[in-house]
Formats: structure tokens, sequence, C-alpha cells
């Protein structure tokens, strides 16, 4: 295949492995439509269903993937990167070719690449959501990534995917497929990101990183999480020792009581504590990640003094721009509110002399707010809001968001 210079490529369809909380396998975690990987009869994938690496990998929906990247074209299954690089952002696609753009392996995959769009894979990079297995109840989430949620959802007549979530509680307790392809996944493995539900709790986690160990591969293996920073798993922090390094990304959304808000089932006092427990481990990076949403947008600054005082976390978190529930979406409030939020936030960040990948960070949200600001207010979901904060607020005990958030007094 003539390969062309293109600023459609990314390095996943290469090289990336990923499956759902129910197990179903997807392209990557970024998509805002699940992102789902779909076999030669038009059906999606399971785990279990993966008996080879060649044959997942060239399944006709990669090989197409593949060609149209290569061909500088705009795959639809990856919109929501390409939209954030058109709004002037830094997306999750720039990240990895960041990391795996000038590497060999990934050179050697693009050349060798057929006309068809078949490889001979090898995976570098592993991403499980390890079930819907949590102990919070975040107010963004849903019963599809935290089962404790299913009983609030149902009180409160809020429509879900139960099939999916009772196969995210489910599917992963069979252990059969991690027996079998975890062994050929770790050969040329460098890096594993697990996220859930809360992936401290998950024991098919354990068993994955205890088989990448027996195989004599872990040395050369980096490992991510995604954690809500309320459990502390003293077998996790042993296996971690055998490892290259392990990211630990902190979902943190707020500072104190307005994060036990978003997060409910929160204590922050327990949490300050494993955030300066999590640290301590010799091959931890530490780093904090916030789902930015109406709850917080005016409460981040709080969040960034705070992330200040610990000094081997980065100072700015990295923003995660929710794009569901709509009803918590930035694009809810009236444009003077996202103006005041991104004036407040451009001189923070003037003040604070960022250094290069703290303004990274920086324009990362203001592009984000910039893109709110034009798509103008989300009126039909507003009126959702307001009614839906209130249900769960009563619901769950909670007191009302305006004492959190001056901000949002009059709204409701």
């Amino acid at each position: 295949m003539k390969k062309k210079n293109s600023d459609t490529i990314c390095p996943l369809p290469w090289l990336h492995f990923s499956a759902h909380l129910d197990s179903t396998m997807r392209i990557c975690c970024n998509t805002d439509h699940m992102g789902f990987v779909y076999n030669n009869d038009g059906n999606t994938v399971k785990l279990s269903e993966v008996q080879s690496l060649s044959g997942y990998f060239n399944l006709n929906f990669y090989k197409k993937l593949r060609v149209q990247m290569l061909n500088g074209e705009k795959p639809e299954t990856c919109r929501k990167c390409y939209q954030v690089e058109e709004a002037g952002g830094r997306s999750v696609r720039h990240g990895y070719l960041d990391y795996f753009g000038s590497t060999p392996d990934f050179r050697l995959l693009l050349e060798s690449t057929g006309a068809d769009g078949g490889i001979h894979p090898k995976v570098k990079s592993l991403d499980f959501s390890l079930s819907n297995s949590c102990n919070l109840k975040c107010m963004m989430c849903s019963p599809e990534a935290s089962y404790g949620i299913k009983a609030d959802f149902e009180k409160l007549g809020i429509e879900y995917n139960s099939a999916f979530a009772e196969g995210a509680s489910k599917n992963w307790k069979n252990s059969d497929a991690i027996e079998r392809i975890i062994p050929e996944l770790s050969e040329h493995l460098s890096d594993f990101l697990t996220t859930g539900g809360e992936p401290f709790l998950s024991k098919p986690h354990r068993r994955i990183l205890e088989i990448i160990v027996e195989k004599n591969k872990a040395a050369r293996v980096s490992l991510s999480y995604h954690t809500n920073c309320t459990v502390k798993n003293e077998h996790l922090y042993e296996l971690w020792k055998n490892f290259r390094n392990v990211r630990v990304h902190l979902s943190i959304d707020a500072f104190g009581s307005l994060n036990e808000y978003i997060r409910n089932g929160t204590n922050w006092a327990k949490l300050e504590k494993n955030v300066d427990w999590i640290p301590s481990h010799p091959k931890v990076h530490p780093e904090v990640h916030s789902c930015v949403q109406v709850l917080n947008i005016f409460g981040l600054k709080d969040l960034y003094r705070w992330i200040k005082t610990k000094p081997r976390i980065p100072r700015l978190p990295f923003h995660i721009w929710m794009h569901g529930p709509r009803w918590l979406h930035i694009d809810i409030l009236p444009d003077q509110l996202k103006e005041k939020a991104y004036n407040e936030l451009s001189a923070y960040f003037k003040q604070e002399s960022l250094r290069d990948y703290e303004q990274i960070n920086a324009d990362q949200i203001l592009s984000y707010l910039t893109r709110s600001l034009e798509a103008g207010q989300d009126l039909e979901n507003f009126q959702v809001f307001k009614e839906r904060i209130r249900a769960f607020e009563v619901l769950r005990a909670l007191p009302q968001i305006e004492s959190l958030v001056p901000e949002l007094k009059g709204l409701i």
C-alpha cells in the first residue's frame, strides 16, 4: 500500500487491544459512541470470542479503518478526536502519536500493512474496563459503569442499558478468556491501562498482573489506572514492584465537600490519605484527572490550589470533557456563565507561570469552553438538569448544589 503523510493516522488500530465494561471489544475508550468493534457478520465482538490476535485485528472492520486513515480520511468511529483537533484542542490521538508514532514497532506495522489493511499484529497497548464494580455513586455515572447506581436509577425512573449493566456485572467473572488471551497479549506488551468501575476492587485485574509476572514480561510493561482514590489495595501495591512503572490517574473532580457531592460515597479525609499513600510507591507517577461538567466548572480553581500542596502531583489536572450525561454538560449553562468560567480560569492560568506541559492542560479546558460558547445553551437538557439534580439530592440526602457552587444560584 502506498502510504501518505496524513494527520488522520492513529496508532491504536494497529497495536491497541481494548474491552468495554461488559467485555465487548472497542477500538478505544475515547469515542463518544462506545466505539464497538464489529465482526465480519456485523455483530459486536466479546472478549470471550477472540481466539487469536491475528484473527481479531484482521476483521474487515479493522482493515477498513486502517485503509481510511492511511488515505487521509477521518473514520466516523474516531470523530471525537478529530472534532477536538478542529477546535484547536489536543486530542487523545495526538497523545498516542507522541507516544507510539516514532517507535520502530509502529513504523514497521505501518510499512507492512497490506493493500487491504491487513497486518501481523503486535499488541503494545492494552486497555480493559474491568466491570462496573464500584463503591461510589458519582453524579455523572450510570449503572453501566457503577452497578450500585442501578437502584437509584430505577427509583427515579431513569432509563439505562440494563443488558449492558448486567453484562458488566457478570462477564468479567469468567476467567477463561483472560487465561487464554493474556499470555499471547503479553509477548510484545508495553502499556496496560485499567479502568472500571473501580479497578482497585477488581480480582480479574490482579490475575492479569500475575500472568504477566509469571510470563516474565512485567519489567517492560507500564501500568496505568483511573481510580477514585477511596480504595487501598495492598496486593496491587506489592505486584507493582515487578513492573516498569505505574501511572495512577487520580479521578478527583473538586476539592473537599464538592467532590463528596459529585462522587457520592467519597470521604474526603480518607481520599487525602490515599492520595498521599499511592505516590509513596517508588514506581508510581500520579496525576489528577478531572471530569469537567456543570457541577465543578466553577470549583476547579480550588482543586488546582489543593493539588499545588501535593509536591509529587502535577499542578494542573488532565481535563476530561464530559460528553454524557448531557444534562450535566457545560452546554446547559447560559453563555454569560460560560464566559465567567472562561475568564476566571484564563486569569488563573496567566498568574501561574505555567510550564509547557501544564499550559497544554490549560489550553485544553479553555478550548473546551470555547467550543461550548460556540454551541450556545442547550435549553432542553437545562430543564432536565433542574429536575434531576433535585431528585438526586433528595434521594441521596445531599446538600443543595447552590450551597457548594454559588454561581448556580437562581438557575434551579
